[in-house]
């Protein structure tokens, strides 16, 4: 049987697939994870994940591609989803179930996509690599699946400590060290230095390049959240080698082209071709999510509760 999250994450990510697959694995390693008290999501976006592992869900109209730019410049790693205007709207049918205190990203387009979901008491432009604005000891809880984006992993969890109060809980997604070897950008080019594999530089758009700066056995991040003054309350493995290869192509390389197909579709037809495509999708999705292997340690990310 299909989860909610994973149709409600088919329908709004209907032309990239892979990304709702990867989201609803992410739903199911901290599925024990609980916003209580005081709640931090670090790193939040357009807040479309978090709101529908909060049990939101939204028209089958809305998707989240309903305002992009800059699709001619995809392929130089130009982020399609950083824009905004007063015409955005996410269309949510059903309210989540809970509510988060703050909202934190450096992209003020993705969090004024956010501020309208109801899922945010408040948001806060900022940048993670900074020291953070809150005071020690402000959250009971905290969410971040863009640690690893940042600079030093090492000086964000110390900041992640000090707003941490005595017994709250941080939930972290972190890659794991076997990650890059799943990245055929990584693996035929980036090792190989073959000329014949270059354009998977186009394919990988920075991701493993730029992106994911921090890839990391258990020991190594536990060593890091020692230094932080945090212990590993509960750790997990997920995101299997077959899933990260399929998500590591997807769907990605067509997007554009997948953008001015649908605005070429007549408004009236929309739905039903919609409808019909996300139908399709869960006819594969669905078996092949269910082929995770849980918890293994060559899975490519590590899920981990943290107490202070």
């Amino acid at each position: 049987m299909t989860s909610e999250s994973l149709k409600q994450l088919l329908n709004i990510f209907w032309l990239r697939p892979e990304t709702a697959l990867w989201r609803h694995l992410d739903i199911e390693a901290m599925r024990d994870f609980k916003f209580t008290g005081r709640s931090l999501d670090f790193g939040c976006g357009d807040g479309l994940f978090s709101f529908i592992r909060a049990g939101g869900e939204f028209d089958p109209l809305f998707d989240a591609f309903q305002k992009t730019a800059n699709l001619d410049r995809f392929y130089e790693k130009v982020d399609v989803f950083d824009a905004y205007d007063e015409s955005y709207a996410p269309l949510v049918a059903k309210k989540p179930d809970y509510q988060i205190s703050v909202g934190f990203d450096h992209k003020p387009n993705l969090l004024k996509k956010a501020a309208g979901l109801g899922l945010y008491a408040e948001t806060v432009v900022g940048d993670g690599n900074e020291p953070l604005v809150f005071e020690d000891a402000s959250f009971d809880t905290i969410f971040s699946n863009i640690v690893y984006w940042l600079n030093d992993p090492a000086t964000t969890m110390a900041e992640l400590s000090r707003i941490l109060r005595p017994g709250g809980q941080v939930c972290l997604m972190l890659p794991n060290a076997t990650l890059p070897e799943y990245s055929f950008f990584n693996r035929l080019f980036v090792q190989t230095q073959d000329p014949a594999w270059s354009w998977l530089d186009e394919l990988d758009r920075g991701r493993l390049s730029d992106n994911i700066k921090q890839a990391a056995s258990d020991e190594q991040w536990r060593q890091i959240f020692g230094s932080a003054g945090l212990k590993v309350h509960r750790h997990t493995n997920h995101l299997s080698k077959h899933i990260i290869q399929a998500w590591d192509i997807g769907f990605r390389p067509m997007f554009p082209a997948f953008m001015k197909a649908i605005e070429a579709i007549p408004a009236d037809r929309l739905a039903d071709v919609k409808a019909e495509w996300v139908d399709s999708l869960k006819r594969f999705a669905v078996p092949f999510a269910a082929t995770e292997l849980q918890d293994n340690p060559a899975n490519a990310f590590h899920c981990y509760v943290l107490t202070k």
